[in-house]
């Protein structure tokens, strides 16, 4: 007696593919069943992914039965779908998909296409699977077609309702319902309440997240039936719609995000004055500890994190030691200090000496006024042909963003269809240079939008010039602690070799500090991103 032949079955629904010709996930259900009932397969489990879209590279049902059906115990041999189109809607996604299971010798079976399993049979798959991709395409072309008109009409786009507010169906449109935001005034009070604690506290000194948390469990409020903690006071504190408006970002028609300044505004209720708002992310935002860990941020040493040892063959870290009881201080390699002078020959340096050759190179080289007017030129307010200049290089900086985003999706593509590894060591150099070329070029498209439309100070090169003296005077004259901070935002790295010092930064971290600056009429305390870029021009 033969065999029966095992199988797995495969059923999805995605709203945005929804339509006339597509089954539900029961009738999908029922067909397979009734179809290995007449063929006498014996159905093992059927995986079920409701809600979920073909096109989407990482479907966790399909994951499993994909990594199951091909595991060395080769459970099943064939896998049934309702048609193709329910199996992927992407062509790499099948191509990959189809060459796993014929390589584990698993049948690809639709119920509701005949296409063989010949070398023609797989050639009009592909076509098939090309076109399933198109037709997903245009489905979700018009999904955010609706969604960015949706939104621009003032209504919800749905997801997670921000903590204060509830979505209400204020319109009915054929079989849509367009919703807004409505204020659910017993969580409002708990939100304004979270603003006044961040802003005056109990007794008139702000609050952190962690100390606002403690108090509003201590005091019986709750998150919806969630305790309060550090990182859900964070989403609320940093969530614009409580000024009265948010952000949509619904993709373009070639599926790219815009960019913060260019993504729809939608009012809704206000529940807190956005001017308390601006003042508790001001002072958030100094507060934070945004470049390294608390520990090295907190630390009276100069130029811990950004110090490494410049010998070819370490690159390490340069750490502080003491000696004479604590009377002196250096700074030295950290293999060297770890494993003896034999790992690595770079001397150590006293920070007495070190950290005012920093400083005066700083002061000497980059914030005198010609000097400093020469790397923030970019920024200078001279005339229209300036702004001209900054429109053209806008448009190119944008461009050369999103063409980089795509490439930078496409190295992820590889990842998630198995075709690349993230441990190789190639791979990963591959992919850090694309985020770093992403983030390089995001950080000068923001930088260019903000020096077009946010000045409130013209920045020319008197402008410029105050500007220098205010940071020679705070790092002269500063606090410890502020010094360190200019210094670090300023200063990238400070490589040490036993015949020279190298000191790098980035002018991008000048620009931005003078844009802040010009909005402000004055110099900020830094606040910082944890992760920096090297530019192509950073030396200074």
């Amino acid at each position: 007696m033969a065999q029966r032949i095992r199988a797995f079955g495969y059923v999805r629904v995605s709203v945005d593919d929804e339509g006339p010709n597509n089954a539900s996930i029961a009738a999908q259900t029922r067909a397979i069943e009734e179809f290995a009932e007449r063929n006498g397969i014996e159905i093992v489990e059927i995986f079920s992914e409701p809600n979920v879209s073909g096109r989407k590279l990482a479907r966790k049902q399909f994951d499993r039965m994909m990594g199951l059906a091909t595991s060395p115990s080769r459970p099943v041999q064939q896998i049934l779908v309702f048609n193709l189109s329910r199996f992927a809607r992407r062509l790499l996604t099948q191509v990959v998909s189809e060459h796993k299971l014929a390589e584990a010798q698993i049948e690809l079976v639709s119920l509701t296409e005949n296409f063989g399993q010949d070398a023609t049979g797989r050639m009009i798959r592909s076509i098939v699977a090309l076109m399933n991709e198109k037709y997903a395409q245009d489905a979700s072309l018009f999904t955010r077609r609706d969604r960015r008109g949706n939104a621009r009409s003032g209504y919800w786009n749905g997801g997670p309702v921000p903590f204060g507010y509830r979505s209400e169906t204020v319109a009915i449109e054929g079989k849509k319902e367009r919703k807004k935001l409505f204020i659910v005034e017993e969580e409002a009070i708990v939100v304004r309440e979270i603003f006044d604690l961040a802003s005056r506290g109990l007794s008139g000194q702000p609050m952190g997240t962690r100390a606002i948390a403690a108090h509003l469990n201590e005091q019986g409020y709750s998150l919806r039936g969630r305790k309060f903690s550090h990182g859900n006071l964070d989403g609320i504190l940093t969530r614009e719609h409580y000024a009265g408006f948010y952000r949509d970002s619904t993709a373009d028609d070639q599926g790219i995000r815009p960019s913060h300044g260019d993504a729809i505004v939608v009012a809704c209720p206000q529940i807190v004055d956005p001017v308390l708002i601006a003042s508790v992310a001001a002072r958030r935002a100094k507060a934070a500890p945004r470049v390294t860990a608390p520990r090295l941020t907190n630390s009276p040493t100069l130029l811990t994190a950004v110090a490494k040892c410049g010998s070819p063959t370490c690159g390490c870290g340069l750490t502080i030691r003491t000696a004479k009881g604590g009377r002196y201080k250096y700074y030295t390699c950290n293999a060297r200090a770890s494993r003896g002078a034999s790992a690595c020959d770079t001397k150590a340096i006293r920070d007495e000496v070190l950290d005012p050759i920093v400083i005066e190179t700083l002061l000497q080289r980059v914030l005198l006024p010609e000097r400093l007017k020469v790397l923030v030129s970019h920024v200078i307010e001279v005339s229209d042909v300036a702004n001209k200049r900054r429109e053209a290089d806008l448009k190119r900086v944008r461009s050369a963003r999103i063409e980089s985003e795509k490439r930078l999706r496409n190295l992820y593509e590889l990842v998630e269809n198995g075709l690349e590894k993230p441990s190789d060591r190639h791979f990963a150099k591959r992919l850090s240079e694309r985020k770093n070329e992403v983030a390089q070029l995001d950080a000068t498209e923001r930088s260019l939008e903000i020096q077009l439309n946010d000045h409130r100070e013209k920045i020319d090169e008197a402008f410029v010039e105050k500007f220098g003296k205010v940071l020679v005077q705070e790092i002269r004259n500063g606090t410890p602690g502020n010094r360190r901070a200019w210094v670090h935002l300023f200063v990238q790295q400070v490589s040490i070799t036993n015949d020279e010092i190298v000191i790098m930064g980035t002018k991008a971290a000048l620009e931005s500090a003078l844009i802040s600056g010009a909005k402000r009429g004055t110099a900020l305390v830094p606040s910082f991103d944890r992760e920096w870029c090297r530019l192509g021009d950073s030396n200074t």
